[in-house]
């Protein structure tokens, strides 16, 4: 019979766990913003990211460690608000300390991170060492629901409507609120005995070692899903924002089941590690139907529907594997029954290392290597591992065997066509014309998951034309794009008419660059952030002329920004053509931040050429992206390489030569007039990022044109 909890202890009980709820949000507020802030300093390379994320779960981890090392005496409410209003200051100063910094790298994002870091690794240690398992498991799973609010809150509302500096205030704000209620708030309510447990283990190491391995599969497998959501769904800020929400929402159902579910909390542990296992083979085996969900969904619900059907198709593709990570580690504080006072900290370690480990692997390494099953069936070996650690039999992991045996192969050309950006196109969207629409007229030349995006070079079987797509989304072709691709690489060259020393940004099928080379250039340096497109764009070097071969070239595998930063001699000429703006990540390449880096870059009469398409934006966020770039380069010229599709801005230069390959359609003072007044496209208020996605689907090529043609009745 279970004992009445006094109403004060209940009272307190709920105001803690309220704060540890408010806490996750915050903390995951934080990480966001940090995480952006470093990228548009250090790159958006793999590499830069992965390590940027390490280095925030290690200050954690860190925190998890030193809570144990606490004096008893500094284990209440006035060491927890420490922690909070410290992570709260450091984020009000983040900004200026990143300035002060004399120059930048991954060292530097260790020591901007870890400090507040590991003060929020350890506010949950801190309070689970004076409370009973029971009260310890409900504050994680109240700190990770936190979690999913900040993810979610963050993403589509706080960030898009506050900015980056606003939404840094009003965490703050929050944190140091935290930290006053939490002085005024009397300590937990005294720990119950803890139930006796029977426990299979004769030690804690074999619950800490379940808790890394749990970690470790869980992080690994986000790495792998968050890969897979821009592959079948668009790399937007919006859906990396719905799949990391619902893998913590997810994460948090489990976390909460845990608390109480099933009554020996060892055995659970150890069959909670087999579901983990047998949940990720489960989502992988479904994973081929991902793209007729996709044309489902917009069947039913149409454009709009499609940012919010990404929660249901990341809740396919994560199989319930997160409720069984989240489990887990509720199971983990329950089983270690009495113990929980001196290894709160050590198990929060564990669980953050074994992640850290996982996320880093995942990126790095097993999807390039070991592609998304060979990655899956890795992480679902090492959970599989530790169930077997645990419950000392084999039977519980029996049933994962028998679901990786039916585990199919990696569809690439399924894939590769970018079902989610080309569905508004079929009158047809069963998954009949899906199939065909797939395997038809074309074969696979190349395909390679990358380290920042799944690489694809397709042929057509009727014209022959290549094409060459990331995540999906066809950035290069022989048919088409091939106006763009050469004016992109002569048209600034004329301009210049003696460049001598040109940097290209993104180097795609190569064709530009091979136009630049062609067009008298005495040296070239191209930045191309994905090493997979390196490969790829061996299959155009017949139309490009090699570029890469030529003695004249450089080539550098690292995001441009970073690459600009960094200084140097200055170029005659710019060409900077990433993919679309709406593309979390290359957005930070179309704000006004990063024209003004490429500016400093020139030399006095150096000249900038921008690609900027037509479709995929609305027309406000047209207009934005011309009006900013006009603020940075006044006398702009634009250039329509294919008319209604594709432009080049064109800055730098006053005047234009006579001899050009093509006429401008719009002079200065008439760009001026397209971009007209109004918002920028920031660092800070990246509005095009945020709101160029829900275009997607709908048709603005036509309508940006009206805007270009308007324009044109302005006097010159």
């Amino acid at each position: 019979m279970t004992e009445s909890i006094p109403s004060s202890q209940a009272r307190r009980d709920a105001l803690w766990t309220a704060l540890l709820l408010a806490s996750g949000a915050v903390s995951l507020g934080y990480e966001a913003v940090w995480i952006r802030r470093l990228g548009l300093v250090l790159g958006g390379s793999a590499v830069a990211s992965a390590i940027v994320v390490a280095a925030f779960m290690g200050g954690l981890a860190m925190g998890g460690a030193l809570a144990k090392y606490l004096p008893r005496g500094a284990r209440g409410p006035r060491s927890y608000a420490i922690l909070e209003a410290t992570a709260a200051l450091w984020a009000f100063c983040f900004p200026w300390l990143l300035d002060a910094m004399p120059f930048a790298n991954l060292g530097v994002a260790f020591l901007l991170l870890a400090p507040p870091a590991t003060a929020l690794g350890a506010t949950w240690p801190l309070l689970a060492q004076g409370a009973s398992p029971a009260l310890a498991s409900r504050l994680y799973a109240a700190n990770t629901t936190g979690a999913v609010l900040g993810v979610a809150g963050s993403t589509f509302f706080v960030l898009p409507n506050l900015g980056v500096r606003g939404t840094e205030y009003a965490l703050v704000g929050t944190g140091l609120l935290l930290a006053i209620v939490a002085t005024h708030t009397t300590p937990l309510s005294e720990k119950a005995p803890a139930p006796a447990v029977a426990s299979l283990a004769s030690s804690p190491w074999v619950i800490l070692a379940a808790s890394a391995a749990a970690g470790f599969t869980a992080l690994g497998l986000e790495v792998v899903w968050m890969r897979l959501a821009a592959v079948a769904l668009g790399a937007t800020v919006q859906t990396i924002g719905l799949v990391l929400a619902t893998f913590l929402a997810t994460m948090a159902v489990g976390a909460w089941i845990g608390r109480r579910w099933p009554n020996e909390p060892m055995s659970g542990l150890g069959y909670s590690l087999a579901a983990l296992t047998f949940f990720s083979l489960v989502g992988c085996s479904l994973w081929g139907q991902l793209p007729y969900l996709v044309a489902e969904i917009y069947d039913i619900a149409g454009p709009a529907g499609m940012r919010w059907g990404a929660a249901v198709v990341a809740t396919v593709l994560m199989g319930g594997a997160p409720i069984a990570s989240g489990m887990a580690f509720s199971l983990a504080i329950r089983a270690l029954g009495t113990q929980l006072e001196s290894q709160a900290g050590p198990l929060y370690t564990a669980n953050t290392a074994g992640g850290i480990a996982g996320s880093l692997l995942a990126g790095l390494w097993a999807l390039p290597v070991l592609e998304v099953r060979g990655a899956v069936f890795l992480f679902a070996g090492v959970s599989a591992l530790a169930s077997l650690a645990v419950l000392r039999k084999p039977l519980p992991v029996l049933p994962a065997l028998l679901v990786a045996v039916l585990v199919p192969a990696w569809d690439a050309k399924l894939y590769a066509v970018g079902i989610h950006l080309r569905v508004s196109d079929f009158s047809d969207t069963s998954p009949r014309a899906i199939r065909s629409f797939a395997d038809e007229g074309w074969e696979l030349r190349y395909y390679n998951h990358g380290t920042t995006g799944a690489v694809a070079v397709g042929q057509s079987t009727k014209t022959g034309n290549l094409w060459l797509s990331i995540n999906g989304k066809v950035d290069a072709s022989t048919g088409d794009d091939m106006p763009t691709q050469i004016l992109s690489g002569t048209l600034p060259m004329a301009i210049h008419g003696v460049a001598r020393d040109v940097l290209v940004v993104g180097l795609a099928s190569g064709i530009t660059a091979g136009a630049v080379l062609d067009s008298g250039a005495d040296k070239l340096t191209v930045v191309e952030l994905e090493p997979a497109v390196i490969e790829a764009s061996r299959f155009f070097d017949d139309y490009s002329g090699a570029p890469l071969d030529d003695v004249r070239t450089t080539l550098i595998i690292e995001d441009a920004r970073a690459v600009l930063r960094r200084g140097g001699d200055p170029y005659d000429v710019i060409i900077s053509e990433p993919s679309n703006p709406w593309i979390t990540g290359v957005s930070s390449l179309f704000t006004e931040e990063y024209w003004h880096i490429a500016r400093r870059r020139l030399t006095d009469d150096g000249v900038f050429c921008q690609w900027v398409q037509l479709y995929g934006m609305g027309p406000d966020e047209f207009r934005g992206v011309i009006r900013t770039f006009n603020a940075v380069f006044p006398n702009a010229y634009l250039f329509e390489t294919i008319p209604g599709s594709d432009v080049l801005l064109i800055g730098g230069r006053g005047t234009l030569p006579d001899m050009l390959p093509i006429q401008p359609v719009l002079s200065p003072n008439q760009v001026r007039a397209l971009g007209g007044t109004g918002w920028l496209n920031t660092d800070d208020r990246p509005r095009v990022e945020w709101e160029a996605p829900k275009w997607l689907h709908y048709a603005t090529a036509t309508d940006n044109a009206a805007l270009i043609e308007a324009a044109r009745l302005t006097p010159p």
